[in-house]
Formats: C-alpha cells, sequence, structure tokens
C-alpha cells in the first residue's frame, strides 16, 4: 500500500500493509456488479469474495471507528455510530451462508458485506481528508 491509500495516517506501518485499499475498492466493485442474465453464481467465488470481504471488514473497523470517535460530539453515536455497531455485529454473529448449499443468500450476504466496507472506506476517507461528521 501506498501513502496515496493511507486509510489512517496514524496508524504503524504493520498495520497499514495489511489493506490494499484498490484491492478492497476491486473486492466491492465486484461483489455489487449485476450478474448477467443468465450467469449462475460460482460457489467457490462467491466463498472466497465473502472471505475476503469480511476480512478486509475487520481491518477497516478499527480504522472507521477511530476515525469517527475523532469527529462526533456528545450527542449520541450518530448514524456512523449506528452502522459501526451493525458491521461489528454482522462480523462476529452473522456469518455468511454457506455457498455450497445457497449460493444466493451467500451472494446477498457479500452484497451487504460490501456496502458495509463503502461505508468503513467512506469514514476513513473522510477523517483523512478533513471530512464533515456524520
Amino acid at each position: 500500500m501506498n501513502a496515496t491509500n493511507n486509510p489512517s495516517a496514524g496508524a504503524t506501518s504493520a498495520a497499514r500493509s495489511e489493506l490494499d485499499v484498490d484491492r478492497v475498492r476491486q473486492a466491492i466493485e465486484a461483489a455489487l456488479a449485476p450478474l448477467p442474465v443468465g450467469d449462475r453464481l460460482d460457489p467457490a467465488l462467491v466463498t472466497t469474495t465473502a472471505q475476503r470481504l469480511a476480512e478486509y471488514a475487520q481491518v477497516l473497523l478499527p480504522y472507521a471507528a477511530e476515525a469517527h470517535g475523532t469527529r462526533r460530539s456528545s450527542r449520541g453515536p450518530g448514524l456512523a455510530g449506528h452502522g459501526l455497531t451493525h458491521v461489528r455485529y454482522r462480523l462476529t454473529h452473522a456469518d455468511c451462508p454457506d455457498a455450497g448449499t445457497d449460493v444466493d443468500a451467500a451472494h446477498v450476504w457479500c452484497q451487504e458485506m460490501a456496502r458495509s466496507c463503502q461505508m468503513l472506506l467512506g469514514l476513513v476517507s473522510d477523517n483523512s481528508q478533513g471530512g464533515a461528521t456524520t
């Protein structure tokens, strides 16, 4: 990861090396891409995508929580705070369904996790660029 993709300027270089923002964005785009009519989902690909997105969310979550905490007033968690709580819950209590058994459910899980990763990246990016409070 280079300096232009740094999710948190204060993070150690070891932690930063865990994440390649371009790869996260590519995984998000792939998970949210429309499935062409007549195509079938590949269970192995859905499983791999689910694992990657969950890993990315786990790495992004502390950065996003830190970014959110530095921008929040004392008015409560706000929408982003509730979003962070939701991502934490999904990572600990809502595993991806088995793609071999129900590929469609696993695909929906991937789409939802991709949207969560988008939110986490947004929080981190807004903080590194002095973004607005949410």
